[in-house]
This record gives structure tokens, C-alpha cells and sequence, in this order.
């Protein structure tokens, strides 16, 4: 690995009503099983498109693309078209060695539909909660230090 390149794991749990356990699957370790905080992900060759996360609030949506091969089409058949489902998306670096690191950007979305070709199943996300994910922000709003509290999405760090 050069120095400039960026290596990045992505774990995907979509949750869908017809089914307890969630589906889970990572991009990274080609063929093998990899795990993140204790719980197992297959290898899938999955994509995700858009904004991963944003502080401006603005809902973002992001789409997750898949070859479409059999267990990618049972995503959208079990998850109502994917408009029932709930996504949980985990971002985590991989370094020079192989390992991943222990933190990283963590995101929940909304199922909002699907659609797919002869090649690929495109799975629709929009965000749960609006500039909301885990490591923002690292102090709770106020009054002292956002001033009065907006009723939308603009808000003045100070």
C-alpha cells in the first residue's frame, strides 16, 4: 500500500420486517467472512452512492448498488421493494496490514425503494434524522453555544 492510498470497509445490516436477523455484509475482504464489534459479515460486491453523511441536514439519500445476482434480488423482495427496511451503514478504514480501524462514521437510513436491470439492483436510502450521526455533535446544543435554538436545520456553531 502507498502512502496516498485510502483503503475503506464498508458494513451493511439492512433490517426488513419479514425477517428477525438483519441481512450483514462487508465490501472489502474479497470471498471471506470479516467481523466489526463482534458481529460476522459476508463478503458482498456492493457499492453505496451519494452522500454518506453530511452536516447540512438536508436528508440526504444515497443509493447502495448491487450486481444482481440472487441474494441481492431477496434483499428487495423481502424488504417490500425497500420500503420497509431500515439500513444501518458503518464506514471503517483498513490499514497498511490488513486491520480495520476502531472507529468511524455510522449511519441509519430509510428504505425508499428499488429498481433493477439485467446488471444491477439499486437499493434507494434517505436519512433517518436529519445532521445526525454519531460523532456529531461532540457537546450537547444550547443557548451558550449555538444561540436560540432553530426549529430547522441551520444552525451557527459559535
Amino acid at each position: 500500500m502507498s502512502v496516498n492510498e485510502l483503503r475503506v470497509c464498508q458494513f451493511f445490516d439492512l433490517t426488513v420486517q419479514t425477517r428477525v436477523e438483519p441481512y450483514r455484509f462487508q465490501n472489502y475482504f474479497v470471498g471471506t467472512t470479516n467481523s466489526d464489534l463482534g458481529v460476522t459479515y459476508k463478503f458482498a460486491p456492493f457499492q453505496v452512492q451519494g452522500s454518506v453523511s453530511s452536516l447540512g441536514g438536508d436528508n440526504d439519500q444515497i443509493q447502495v448498488l448491487f450486481p444482481a445476482i440472487e441474494y441481492a434480488l431477496k434483499l428487495v423482495a423481502q424488504g417490500d421493494g425497500n420500503r420497509k427496511s431500515t439500513l444501518n451503514l458503518k464506514t471503517r478504514f483498513v490499514t497498511p496490514e490488513g486491520r480495520l480501524s476502531s472507529g468511524g462514521p455510522e449511519e441509519n437510513y430509510i428504505g425508499l425503494g428499488a429498481t433493477f436491470n439485467a446488471d444491477t439492483i439499486e437499493l434507494r436510502f434517505s436519512s433517518s434524522l436529519d445532521a445526525a450521526f454519531s460523532g456529531f455533535p461532540s457537546r450537547q446544543l444550547t443557548e451558550d453555544n449555538v444561540g436560540v435554538l432553530p426549529l430547522d436545520s441551520f444552525i451557527s456553531l459559535r
